[in-house]
């Protein structure tokens, strides 16, 4: 990065940045890029300013989740989430502080009532409902700008499978409702190998995509922008590591995988996937960690976050002794249990 400004210098302007700004500079170059996502400037930045970091835990005990958390990272502020309708099942987050949540309907249960909504400042607006035909499977959100606010909620609905000739396909309906229009539509459906599926977790959202595992561990990506999708594989084949041996992740803000060698502990090595298509090793995550200790994300380029029973770990895998850096207790809630990552400030934003 070619700069006249100190290391010490530029620290000091990242740290007091706003989020929207912090995510511009993030684009500028690598460097840069990399910096933001550094341990030690994310602690200093958490310190500075009003933000809340970590993630939003929700039961997954009933299809109509009424126990929800939020788990901070260290340094974050809390978010207290008790505004939110006992009944409301949180679908979607996105790094921006804004989040998609859904209620009952007494004359459309299949679908419910979608909300769009900023936790931080409490800011809730009720949207259309989606006419989708099948149930729920996937819901993900991606926030084009926040100047003006312009977001796509995706959704996937589990659909029946296609014949073609001699061979069957799996499919799931998308839907998909944009911000600008006002309006949901539906475009062609997904069309997948027999027996390949959508895994459990969370999707991933990176630059406008979202990224899910495949129950063959091949990776499906699907482009908010074009709204078009496509398949490739992993790093390692799952042949080797095994269905239950790899989960995606977000490592530097780049798309990541971490794969869990045989016999390898608690230990998982994380791939990223570069700009070329390629992919490339990075380290090893998960030193420190038990065995019994499931990986859960990466919260920054060092911070591994793990669960337990009723506890969330995070571990600073790139630093010696005694990496475990916070523990949080949940009060409600067992693992496993849906999260989502969450990032926000205070600041209010017009959701309309």
């Amino acid at each position: 990065m070619d700069s006249d400004l100190s290391f010490e210098m530029l620290m000091e302007i990242t740290s007091r940045a706003s989020l929207e700004t912090l995510d511009i500079m993030r684009c500028m170059c690598k460097e840069l890029n990399k910096l933001t996502y550094e341990s030690y400037l994310l602690d200093l930045y958490k310190k500075r300013n009003n933000i809340v970091s970590g993630f939003l835990i929700q039961d997954m005990k009933s299809e109509w989740m009424d126990i929800k958390e939020f788990a901070p990272s260290r340094d974050s502020n809390c978010l207290d989430l008790g505004f939110l309708p006992s009944n409301a099942r949180i679908l979607a987050t996105s790094e921006q502080g804004i989040i998609v949540y859904q209620t009952p309907d007494s004359a459309d249960f299949r679908n419910g009532v979608y909300h769009v909504c900023k936790p931080a400042t409490r800011q809730v607006l009720a949207l259309p409902n989606p006419k989708a035909k099948y149930t729920l499977c996937k819901v993900a959100l991606v926030v084009m700008s926040l100047r003006p606010l312009h977001y796509k909620i995706i959704r996937f609905s589990d659909h029946p499978a296609l014949k073609r000739g001699r061979k069957f396909y799996t499919r799931y309906s998308c839907d998909i409702f944009d911000s600008t229009t006002w309006e949901w539509r539906s475009r062609n459906h997904i069309k997948l190998d027999d027996g390949v599926f959508f895994t459990n977790p969370q999707p991933v959202t990176k630059s406008g995509s979202i990224y899910m595992l495949l129950t063959n561990n091949d990776i499906f990506k699907f482009d908010a922008y074009s709204e078009k999708w496509e398949v490739f594989p992993p790093p390692i084949r799952y042949d080797q590591y095994g269905t239950a041996s790899m989960d995606l992740v977000k490592y530097g803000g780049r798309l990541g995988v971490a794969c869990k060698p045989p016999n390898g502990d608690g230990c998982r090595e994380i791939w990223v996937h570069t700009t070329d298509g390629l992919w490339e090793k990075e380290g090893v995550a998960g030193e420190g960690a038990r065995e019994t200790e499931s990986l859960k994300a990466l919260y920054d380029s060092d911070t591994s976050v793990v669960a337990q029973n009723d506890t969330l770990l995070f571990y600073r895998f790139k630093q010696e002794g005694d990496n475990m850096i916070n523990k949080v207790a949940l009060n409600d809630i067992l693992i496993p249990c849906e999260m989502f990552t969450f990032r926000s400030d205070f600041e209010p934003i017009d959701l309309i």
